[in-house]
């Protein structure tokens, strides 16, 4: 709170949401009357849950409101993602903000420096969010960046331990706290002072400013609107230009002129989830495509696509999207198309502002499947005890599909369970027999089923029972 306020010190109100859960909190600050512009979290966690909150991000920057997130205060990101709180910092359709450490000229001065801070989250998105349109060319001349998944930060400010903090308006302490946790609602006052500037002029609240921050970051303009912090490290090197550990830098005074001009706020991306589709020949599927807007956009942007071989038929339903909105597109493969991987480009035409976005299809033989087998293939197990078999999933043809794993056939007394209970692709599954203390002694012929889609495959193990 006190972060916000001392970015924009003249705020008429700051309001704090309370709740028990993400989704409650961000329902109340997508319906509060009036709406806040500019928001801020410094919460994160996992699971990531985008299909409950990404409807809520997208709400937002339909109605005229940012949601700035603090990246997190353990370094770089791990690309693994495993037990890994990150969420939602690596959403496509939050602002997510990373850390630097500021120097000025005195106390209170001017701006003298800033380098990236040591702790300040950052990297490539664990969760594998496809990296969106307005990303694709900051990330070409980023060499740590991924060219498939979203990158964060996007941009960054002061998150060193030099915060001077009061508690309860008596006790304050000096260089005791810091985080992004400082520098997310830094960046929500420095947004309030912009839409207080661009309302003035007669304009509507920003709305969601990534796409506007990377055509600006992008721009000509680029050094006199952001601090670009090129040195100092997070696990990743600042560098020149965008990176992965303070994004384009910290606000310039500069960047509110360039943020509030109707050539940089009014307009909308494209992003595709999922970015990568496999179809066999002679099947179908889909991916979903998601128009973001900025600024006052709010046209309909009609949809095409182009670069599908000879026997692929892409539809849009709906064709067109107007505002920030999805459209599901289907990909059907004919027998006939030949096995390999096609990039489809998706354009969003809307008068004289057109967006692209990737759906790379890779097209299977007919072919594709898997076989299941058990080892060991037979098993002697005593009464009141229990052992257990692997079953591996073989793919051929390109399969990549969930596998979903059942027993049958077991005996009295006897009781299988599978750890994991599907397998992805190529695997393996642990089977836990168990036998009861009076089960029938002798052989029993268990069979395991695994089933994806239209396929199904089997394969047995023996139980032998013994005293």
């Amino acid at each position: 709170m006190t972060q916000a306020i001392g970015m924009a010190p003249g705020l008429s109100g700051l309001i704090m949401y309370v709740g028990s859960t993400d989704s409650a909190i961000f329902n109340s600050m997508a319906t509060r009357t009036p709406l806040n512009a500019q928001l801020s979290s410094s919460w994160t966690w996992s699971p990531a849950d985008p299909s409950t909150d990404n409807p809520y991000f997208q709400e937002f920057a339909a109605q005229g409101q940012n949601l700035f997130q603090a990246a997190g205060d353990s370094g770089k990101w791990t690309t693994s993602g495993t037990g890994a709180e990150i969420f939602p910092a690596d959403d496509v359709y939050v602002t997510t903000v990373g850390g630097t450490d500021l120097d000025t000229s005195s106390a209170a001065g001017p701006w003298a420096s800033e380098t990236a801070w040591v702790d300040g989250g950052g990297g490539i998105s664990p969760d594998k969010y496809a990296i969106p349109s307005w990303q694709t060319t900051a990330a070409a001349g980023c060499s740590s960046c991924s060219k498939t998944y979203r990158n964060a930060p996007d941009v960054a400010a002061n998150a060193n331990f030099t915060f001077y903090v009061c508690a309860d308006q008596t006790t304050c302490t000096a260089n005791e706290y810091g985080g992004t946790s400082f520098a997310a609602p830094m960046w929500a006052g420095f947004l309030a002072l912009a839409n207080q500037q661009g309302v003035a002029n007669g304009n509507k609240t920003l709305g969601f400013i990534n796409p506007s921050l990377y055509t600006i970051g992008e721009g000509s303009s680029y050094d006199s609107d952001f601090h670009d912090i090129t040195s100092g490290s997070n696990g990743y090197s600042a560098t020149t230009g965008y990176d992965l550990a303070t994004g384009w830098g910290s606000p310039q005074a500069a960047l509110i002129n360039a943020l509030t001009g109707s050539t940089v706020t009014n307009g909308f991306s494209l992003s595709a989830s999922p970015s990568s589709v496999s179809i066999a020949q002679g099947g179908s599927g889909s991916s979903t495509i998601t128009s973001t807007v900025s600024g006052t956009f709010d046209s309909a942007v009609t949809l095409t696509a182009s670069g599908e071989p000879t026997g692929v038929t892409i539809g849009f339903s709906p064709t067109s999207i107007t505002g920030t909105g999805t459209s599901s597109m289907s990909i059907t493969v004919a027998a006939s198309v030949a096995a390999g991987t096609y990039s489809i480009k998706v354009t969003g035409t809307s008068g004289s502002t057109v967006e692209t976005t990737t759906v790379s299809l890779t097209v299977t033989g007919v072919n594709s499947g898997f076989t299941l087998s058990a080892s060991p293939s037979t098993i002697s197990i005593a009464r009141s005890s229990s052992g257990t078999v692997t079953i591996t999933s073989t793919v051929t043809g390109g399969f990549d599909s969930v596998i979903t794993l059942s027993a049958s056939g077991e005996g009295n007394q006897q009781s299988v369970s599978f750890s994991p209970t599907t397998i992805t692709g190529a695997g393996s599954s642990t089977m836990k027999i168990t036998v009861g203390r009076s089960a029938s002694t002798g052989d029993h012929k268990i069979t395991v089923t695994g089933k994806s889609g239209s396929i199904t495959e089997t394969t047995t193990v023996t139980l032998d029972v013994v005293r």
